[in-house]
Order: C-alpha cells, then structure tokens, then sequence
C-alpha cells in the first residue's frame, strides 16, 4: 500500500512539474516578444534585446591543408605460388553405372 502511495505521488509531482515548467516556458516567450523600451538608452542596457539584435556568430575554424607525402614503398617478399590441391584429391567420381 505504501508503495503505490509512493508512486502516485511521483507521478502527481512530475505531472506538477511539467505544467510548471511548460508555463514558465510560455511566460518567457509572452515577456519576451512584447516588453519595450521608453528610449534607447534602456534598451542598450536590456540584455533581452541585446541578445534579440545581435548577429549569429559566425563559425570559425582553421583547417590544416592535408600534407601528402611519400614515406616509403611497400615491398612484399615473393611468395611462390603453389598448390596443395591436386584434381584427383576433389574426389571426383565416374558417371553412374546403368
């Protein structure tokens, strides 16, 4: 009993929760996208609208351009080529007798 208590409180608490976060959420965006300045000093001084008109950062990046060079051939000892399969070891037989 004591631990479907437990579980339904969970649940009630994240389902709590989740509403909490959704409307802060919404409340963010609401505050956002309709508070204004008197003059421009202030809005200098907002950091919401400092971040709203700021450019995208551009993406910097060095790139190294690729060195090729030859270190050294690859030489591979000759092998001789031999076979330890004669035809006869295939176990072919002759046509069936009538």
């Amino acid at each position: 009993m004591q631990s479907i208590n437990l579980q339904e409180r969970m649940r009630l608490t994240a389902r709590w929760l989740t509403w909490l976060c959704l409307s802060l959420m919404l409340w963010t965006a609401v505050v956002e996208s309709t508070h204004s300045h008197p003059n421009q000093t202030d809005s200098a001084s907002c950091s919401i609208c400092v971040v709203a008109h700021s450019t995208a950062p551009a993406a910097s990046s060095i790139h190294c351009k690729p060195l090729f060079v030859t270190l050294d051939l690859l030489r591979e000892p000759e092998l001789p080529v031999t076979s330890y399969l004669n035809v006869i070891d295939l176990g072919i037989r002759g046509p069936p007798v009538v």
